[in-house]
């Protein structure tokens, strides 16, 4: 075989879509439910056909997806964790560090029923908790009614996935 061939055959093995890890949770257990790489914490209270109910806390949201039945693809087990290592290539790239604490921006295109502006809005948060599925929870640092307003609309007592667009910035200046 030549050099091309193994390097395709490699970057097809790589590049394979990966099946969905599907849990099984019982009630009472805590978990993060998944809405646009925004996820909500909460606890099972039962399982349904093909998923799960989910009490959500009163601090919770705002909640973008319909809030009663999730199915099991969009559940995933919650635990906390200090750190944590976003990896890049299969760890061909340096590991990118975020730490419980740390502050991060976020970068939101403006609802234009929310704020009327045009340039994407930075809001400046700070990290509360990690989950080990690499979400973070954030509190709000900008003092700016838009950025409060978006960070509001968007993100709230939720947690973001790292890898989530608004954050493409920060992952690009932590990366240098």
């Amino acid at each position: 075989m030549n050099i091309t061939a193994i390097l395709s055959l490699t970057a097809l093995i790589v590049a394979a879509p990966v099946a969905a890890a599907v849990y099984k949770f019982e009630p009472g257990e805590e978990v993060l439910t998944n809405c646009r790489e925004i996820y909500t914490r909460g606890v099972i209270k039962a399982q349904v056909d093909d998923g799960y109910t989910v009490h959500f806390p009163k601090n919770s949201g705002p909640i973008n997806c319909p809030p009663f039945r999730w199915h099991k693809e969009f559940v995933l087990p919650f635990r906390s964790v200090p750190e944590y290592r976003l990896q890049f290539f299969g760890g061909l790239k340096r590991d990118i560090v975020f730490r419980v604490g740390e502050s991060v921006t976020l970068r939101f295109d403006p609802d234009k029923r929310i704020v009327k502006r045009q340039t994407p809005i930075a809001i400046q948060a700070q990290i509360t908790d990690i989950s080990e599925n690499g979400a973070v929870a954030l509190k709000l640092l900008s003092t700016e009614p838009d950025a409060a307003a978006t960070f509001w609309q968007m993100v709230g007592g939720n947690y973001v996935d790292l890898r989530h667009k608004a954050l493409a910035e920060e992952i690009k200046t932590r990366s240098r």
